[in-house]
Protein backbone atom coordinates (compact mmCIF):
# COMPACT_ATOMS: atom_id res chain seq x y z
CA UNK A 1 0.00 0.00 0.00
CA UNK A 2 2.94 2.20 0.75
CA UNK A 3 4.85 1.43 -2.32
CA UNK A 4 1.81 2.36 -4.14
CA UNK A 5 1.25 5.92 -2.20
CA UNK A 6 4.77 6.40 -2.83
CA UNK A 7 4.42 5.60 -6.56
CA UNK A 8 1.64 8.05 -7.08
CA UNK A 9 3.62 10.93 -4.99
CA UNK A 10 6.92 10.70 -7.37
CA UNK A 11 4.40 10.19 -10.31
CA UNK A 12 2.72 13.45 -9.10
CA UNK A 13 5.90 15.72 -8.47
CA UNK A 14 7.41 14.43 -11.84
CA UNK A 15 4.51 15.86 -13.02
CA UNK A 16 5.09 19.44 -11.54
CA UNK A 17 8.10 18.98 -12.40
CA UNK A 18 7.46 18.71 -16.10
CA UNK A 19 4.68 21.18 -16.59
CA UNK A 20 7.13 23.77 -14.65
CA UNK A 21 10.03 22.93 -17.12
CA UNK A 22 7.96 23.39 -20.18
CA UNK A 23 6.17 26.80 -18.79
CA UNK A 24 9.80 27.92 -17.83
CA UNK A 25 11.07 27.18 -21.75
CA UNK A 26 7.42 28.67 -22.79
CA UNK A 27 7.73 32.18 -21.28
CA UNK A 28 11.70 32.35 -22.30
CA UNK A 29 10.92 32.15 -25.99
CA UNK A 30 7.88 34.45 -25.35
CA UNK A 31 9.99 36.98 -23.27
CA UNK A 32 12.27 37.61 -26.56
CA UNK A 33 12.24 35.96 -29.62
CA UNK A 34 14.65 37.48 -31.41
CA UNK A 35 17.12 36.52 -28.92
CA UNK A 36 16.30 32.51 -28.80
CA UNK A 37 16.91 32.56 -32.76
CA UNK A 38 20.10 34.79 -32.75
CA UNK A 39 22.31 32.79 -29.81
CA UNK A 40 22.49 30.19 -32.79
CA UNK A 41 21.36 31.70 -35.87
CA UNK A 42 22.42 34.97 -38.18
CA UNK A 43 19.11 36.53 -38.55
CA UNK A 44 15.40 36.64 -37.32
CA UNK A 45 13.43 37.18 -40.07
CA UNK A 46 10.20 37.33 -37.09
CA UNK A 47 6.73 35.81 -37.41
CA UNK A 48 5.15 37.87 -40.51
CA UNK A 49 6.13 36.15 -44.01
CA UNK A 50 8.42 37.80 -46.41
CA UNK A 51 9.49 35.95 -49.68
CA UNK A 52 11.53 33.29 -50.15
CA UNK A 53 13.91 34.97 -52.09
CA UNK A 54 14.46 37.79 -49.81
CA UNK A 55 15.33 35.47 -47.19
CA UNK A 56 17.90 33.54 -49.06
CA UNK A 57 19.48 37.19 -50.23
CA UNK A 58 19.19 38.27 -46.64
CA UNK A 59 21.27 35.03 -45.34
CA UNK A 60 23.61 35.07 -48.33
CA UNK A 61 24.79 38.79 -48.04
CA UNK A 62 25.51 37.72 -44.13
CA UNK A 63 27.44 34.69 -45.17
CA UNK A 64 29.40 37.22 -47.43
CA UNK A 65 30.01 39.69 -44.79
CA UNK A 66 31.00 37.23 -42.52
CA UNK A 67 33.65 35.26 -45.25
CA UNK A 68 35.09 39.13 -45.42
CA UNK A 69 35.58 39.36 -41.62
CA UNK A 70 32.53 41.30 -40.65
CA UNK A 71 30.25 39.26 -38.63
CA UNK A 72 26.86 40.57 -37.95
CA UNK A 73 23.33 39.83 -36.97
CA UNK A 74 20.30 40.53 -37.60
CA UNK A 75 16.68 41.23 -36.71
CA UNK A 76 13.86 41.55 -38.21
CA UNK A 77 11.24 43.25 -36.11
CA UNK A 78 7.51 43.99 -38.27
CA UNK A 79 5.13 43.93 -35.39
CA UNK A 80 4.46 43.97 -31.83
CA UNK A 81 4.15 40.94 -31.43
CA UNK A 82 7.62 40.16 -32.65
CA UNK A 83 9.09 41.49 -29.44
CA UNK A 84 7.67 38.78 -26.88
CA UNK A 85 7.29 40.55 -24.31
CA UNK A 86 9.18 43.57 -24.60
CA UNK A 87 6.51 44.80 -26.94
CA UNK A 88 6.98 48.25 -25.22
CA UNK A 89 10.22 48.86 -26.83
CA UNK A 90 8.27 48.55 -30.55
CA UNK A 91 8.82 51.66 -32.94
CA UNK A 92 12.41 52.16 -30.92
CA UNK A 93 14.87 50.48 -32.92
CA UNK A 94 17.81 52.54 -31.20
CA UNK A 95 16.21 50.93 -27.45
CA UNK A 96 15.78 47.46 -28.43
CA UNK A 97 19.28 47.39 -30.35
CA UNK A 98 20.59 47.85 -26.93
CA UNK A 99 18.05 45.34 -25.11
CA UNK A 100 18.82 42.55 -27.29
CA UNK A 101 22.63 42.94 -27.42
CA UNK A 102 22.43 42.88 -23.52
CA UNK A 103 20.66 39.58 -23.88
CA UNK A 104 22.85 38.13 -26.59
CA UNK A 105 25.92 39.20 -24.87
CA UNK A 106 26.44 35.58 -23.16
CA UNK A 107 26.97 33.96 -26.31
CA UNK A 108 27.44 36.81 -29.10
CA UNK A 109 29.15 40.31 -28.21
CA UNK A 110 29.82 41.28 -31.96
CA UNK A 111 27.85 43.60 -34.23
CA UNK A 112 23.82 43.53 -34.00
CA UNK A 113 21.43 45.63 -36.42
CA UNK A 114 17.74 45.81 -35.40
CA UNK A 115 15.23 46.89 -38.44
CA UNK A 116 11.95 48.13 -37.91
CA UNK A 117 9.00 49.80 -39.98
CA UNK A 118 10.03 53.00 -37.87
CA UNK A 119 14.18 52.73 -38.31
CA UNK A 120 17.10 51.18 -37.90
CA UNK A 121 18.83 50.49 -34.63
CA UNK A 122 22.59 49.37 -33.85
CA UNK A 123 24.54 47.90 -31.24
CA UNK A 124 27.63 46.47 -30.31
CA UNK A 125 28.58 44.99 -27.09
CA UNK A 126 31.02 47.08 -24.99
CA UNK A 127 32.19 49.31 -28.40
CA UNK A 128 31.24 52.40 -29.72
CA UNK A 129 29.15 52.87 -32.30
CA UNK A 130 29.21 56.38 -32.88
CA UNK A 131 30.46 55.87 -36.75
CA UNK A 132 28.21 52.99 -37.18
CA UNK A 133 25.13 54.89 -36.23
CA UNK A 134 26.21 58.17 -38.51
CA UNK A 135 26.61 55.91 -41.62
CA UNK A 136 23.19 54.25 -40.81
CA UNK A 137 21.78 57.79 -40.65
CA UNK A 138 21.05 57.79 -44.38
CA UNK A 139 19.39 54.38 -44.73
CA UNK A 140 15.75 54.71 -45.05
CA UNK A 141 13.71 51.95 -44.66
CA UNK A 142 11.96 50.18 -47.64
CA UNK A 143 8.18 49.75 -47.85
CA UNK A 144 6.60 46.34 -48.74
CA UNK A 145 6.87 42.85 -48.11
CA UNK A 146 10.32 42.13 -48.36
CA UNK A 147 11.12 46.20 -47.28
CA UNK A 148 12.69 44.75 -44.31
CA UNK A 149 14.87 42.31 -45.80
CA UNK A 150 15.98 44.80 -48.55
CA UNK A 151 16.79 47.44 -45.69
CA UNK A 152 18.85 45.61 -44.25
CA UNK A 153 20.99 43.84 -47.12
CA UNK A 154 21.55 47.95 -48.01
CA UNK A 155 22.52 48.37 -44.19
CA UNK A 156 24.85 45.24 -43.81
CA UNK A 157 26.68 45.88 -47.11
CA UNK A 158 27.46 49.09 -46.15
CA UNK A 159 28.72 48.47 -42.49
CA UNK A 160 30.89 45.81 -43.89
CA UNK A 161 32.62 48.23 -45.81
CA UNK A 162 33.11 50.87 -43.89
CA UNK A 163 34.78 48.13 -41.55
CA UNK A 164 36.94 47.86 -44.28
CA UNK A 165 35.43 44.52 -45.62
CA UNK A 166 33.25 45.34 -48.92
CA UNK A 167 31.05 43.18 -49.87
CA UNK A 168 28.69 42.74 -53.04
CA UNK A 169 25.09 42.24 -52.11
CA UNK A 170 22.51 40.14 -52.97
CA UNK A 171 19.04 41.61 -53.73
CA UNK A 172 16.11 39.43 -53.76
CA UNK A 173 14.64 38.27 -57.00
CA UNK A 174 11.34 40.29 -58.62
CA UNK A 175 8.76 38.31 -57.57
CA UNK A 176 6.26 40.64 -60.60
CA UNK A 177 6.91 38.33 -63.38
CA UNK A 178 6.38 34.67 -61.75
CA UNK A 179 3.53 36.60 -60.85
CA UNK A 180 2.03 36.88 -64.42
CA UNK A 181 3.61 33.45 -65.43
CA UNK A 182 0.97 32.02 -62.46
CA UNK A 183 -1.75 33.72 -63.87
CA UNK A 184 -1.36 33.00 -67.45
CA UNK A 185 -0.64 28.82 -66.70
CA UNK A 186 -3.92 29.62 -64.45
CA UNK A 187 -5.77 30.89 -67.57
CA UNK A 188 -4.24 28.28 -70.10
CA UNK A 189 -5.44 25.70 -67.65
CA UNK A 190 -9.09 27.27 -67.78
CA UNK A 191 -9.41 27.59 -71.17
CA UNK A 192 -7.93 24.29 -72.07
CA UNK A 193 -10.86 22.77 -69.38
CA UNK A 194 -13.31 24.76 -71.32
CA UNK A 195 -12.31 23.41 -74.64
CA UNK A 196 -12.16 19.88 -73.63
CA UNK A 197 -15.94 20.14 -71.69
CA UNK A 198 -17.27 21.87 -75.10
CA UNK A 199 -15.61 18.98 -77.39
CA UNK A 200 -17.36 16.66 -74.81
CA UNK A 201 -20.64 17.81 -75.56
CA UNK A 202 -20.43 18.26 -79.25
CA UNK A 203 -19.10 14.78 -79.11
CA UNK A 204 -22.41 13.42 -77.21
CA UNK A 205 -24.76 15.48 -79.56
CA UNK A 206 -23.21 13.62 -82.69
CA UNK A 207 -23.60 10.30 -80.66
CA UNK A 208 -27.24 10.61 -80.14
CA UNK A 209 -28.05 11.58 -83.23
Amino acid sequence: MRSISTTRTCAFVLGVVLLALSYAGTARADGDPASDVLYTNPVFYGYNSISKSAQDALATTLARAKSAGYPIRVALIAAPDELGSVTALWAKPHQYARFLDLELSIAYKGPLLIVMPQGIGFAHYKASTAAEERALSGVQVVGGKDGLAKTAITAVSLLSRQAGHPIVAVQPKAQSSSGKTLWIALLAGAFAVVVATAFALRHRRGARR
